[in-house]
């Protein structure tokens, strides 16, 4: 058996468990991850009798961008796959364009419009446990708990123009070293995105200056971070329940009996769904949840916690949820 053949069984034998559906979208941008997945997914569709389909989204944000499309398209056709793709005009820039949230949001969009074009019910996304290293690190130095900790989870639902996008990371469990060495047996090249160089963004520059040095000291880091990452998500995932069982027995609309004191973590986990459902999630971050949790903790009045246009009090053994202007 040749090293590429052998490579190709390794790496597909590493893919995370896809959603449920038959037709299969891969979003492909052109560079390392997303090739060396189409390729993999183009083996893995023939074995197991499943449809698959390129996409690609144009961001119009860089001069090579037009002649990035170009290129996957013709990949596309040599392997003989359906090419579907968007790119970003006049009328998609706003004031944040240039932000990774805008591109993001409107990569979800071309998604959604090119999901009704193609018939495909799941896009896999060329995620590596390398993308899920940087992610776990870069919440950690934000602040992040332990919900935050469990990094990019393998099969998510995003809701986008009321349609359910399924996206599928089948890559979260394989470093991007092997993905180049792959590559390089089965002789594909790829694009380079330059933007990638520039250590402006928060995300390059773990990738340029701490990922190489941890690679250095414990080569297999990346692969252990994703390891640990789908523990900390199934944890949370148990104490999540825990949590929403709580609100259901305690909270009474906008207030939240905390006679009982469980443990911090479950009381935490019952702050942040509790700020989540009441619309303030993207609030909940582990100093405020500390500051409300103080408010459960310590008996008395008084005491309130700002967040936005809501606070949060205590009076007698409830936490309540309040309008500022109240």
């Amino acid at each position: 058996m040749s090293e590429a053949r052998r490579l190709q069984q390794r790496l597909i034998s590493s893919f995370t468990a896809p959603g449920k559906g038959g037709r299969i979208a891969a979003a492909v941008s052109g560079g390392v991850d997303s090739v060396a997945m189409l390729l993999l997914l183009s083996h893995y569709c023939r074995m197991n009798r499943l449809q698959l389909c390129v996409l690609h989204v144009d961001h119009a944000m860089r001069d090579s961008s037009e002649a990035d499309r170009a290129w996957v398209g013709e990949l596309a056709q040599r392997l003989g796959l359906p090419f579907f793709w968007r790119r970003a005009g006049a009328g998609d820039r706003d004031g944040r364009s240039n932000s990774e949230a805008w591109a993001r949001s409107f990569r979800y969009r071309c998604f959604a419009q090119m999901l009704e074009e193609s018939g495909a019910e799941i896009i896999a996304t060329g995620h590596t446990a390398d993308d899920q290293t940087e992610t776990v690190l870069m919440r950690m130095l934000r602040g992040c708990g332990v919900a935050g900790a469990g990094g990019i989870r393998s099969c998510r639902n995003v809701l986008v123009e009321s349609r359910r996008l399924q996206l599928w990371r089948p890559l979260l469990q394989v470093e991007r070293r092997e993905l180049l060495q792959y590559l390089s047996a089965v002789g594909q090249d790829w694009r380079e995105d330059e933007t990638n160089r520039s250590e402006v963004y928060f995300r390059n520059l773990l990738r340029h200056r701490i990922l190489p040095a941890m690679q250095e000291a414990a080569p297999g880091g990346p692969r252990h971070f994703a390891e640990l990452a789908v523990e900390l998500q199934q944890q949370h995932a148990m104490v999540r329940r825990m949590a929403r069982a709580f609100l259901r027995r305690h909270r009474h609309g906008e207030t939240l009996e905390v006679k009982k004191v469980p443990s911090e973590f479950l009381r935490r986990e019952v702050i942040r769904l509790w700020m989540i459902e009441a619309g303030l999630g993207e609030s909940a971050n582990r100093r405020l949840i500390e500051q409300i949790d103080s408010l459960w903790c310590k008996k008395g009045g008084g005491r309130q916690i700002r967040c936005g246009s809501r606070t949060f009090s205590r009076r007698a053994d409830l936490l309540i949820l309040t309008e500022n202007n109240q």
